[in-house]
């Protein structure tokens, strides 16, 4: 972490003599445009890859980078200079079997569906933007599973709604390709039925409410077109 934190803070040095600049040398504006669409992902591998190559632990493996949320999928449409909708999306389905030496067969499957759309609106006069805004949130899941003899399981489905406020700022780097960091705050709303076992019902129904969960991520970038 504190290799990240050096290699940003030694990016910013270089970048700020030009703070107050919105446009390239080649014309190019630093800041999102209306109609502009982005993409937005945690760069923390990126930025250990680039302190490593400063330093004698050097480099084994290919920069990478992940979710900007956890195991979602961020993307914006600016509807003016100051403001975006937002996308937060992820699907996931998993299948697998196993087949003893005496030729049964044991599987297992499951799902996992997560959308939301958001409003962001943006605050700032300079490369270094200030943003907030909201995400509302619909998730659903399954799962199931059938052992070699053929008894056939069922988890109950999964259901939760919810809506995650964030807060945060980023610095336009280049044209159009900035980092930063958010905050986020979050309300969640869930259930999930009781699951089965030969068709027969076993455990309870559960629900839950939970508020709160202050969590950030560390260095994000996000890359507008």
């Amino acid at each position: 972490m504190k290799k990240i934190i050096l290699t940003a803070a030694a990016v910013f040095a270089l970048s700020f003599a030009n703070a107050q600049d919105l446009k390239s040398s080649k014309g190019e504006n630093y800041l999102p445009e209306a109609g502009d669409w982005a993409i937005g992902f945690n760069a923390d591998g990126l930025f250990h890859y680039v302190g490593n190559a400063f330093n004698q632990a050097g480099n084994n493996a290919a920069p990478s980078v992940d979710f900007q949320q956890a195991g979602t999928f961020v993307g914006k449409k600016f509807t003016s200079a100051t403001e975006a909708y937002r996308v937060v999306a992820n699907f996931k389905v998993n299948s697998g079997s196993v087949t003893d030496p005496a030729g049964n067969k044991a599987t297992n499957s499951g799902f996992a569906l997560t959308a939301g759309l958001g409003k962001e609106w943006r605050k700032g006069k300079t490369r270094l933007q200030g943003f907030y805004g909201v995400d509302a949130l619909v998730g659903i899941s399954s799962s199931s599973s059938k052992s070699a003899s053929g008894v056939e399981t069922k988890d109950g489905m999964g259901f939760s709604i919810g809506a995650n406020g964030f807060i945060g700022a980023e610095y336009f780097l280049f044209p159009k390709i900035s980092i930063g960091a958010q905050y986020g705050y979050g309300l969640k709303i869930s259930s999930q039925a009781a699951s089965e076992v030969a068709g027969v019902k076993t455990g309870n129904a559960t629900s839950g409410f939970n508020l709160g969960g202050v969590g950030v991520s560390s260095i994000n970038m996000t890359l507008h077109f």
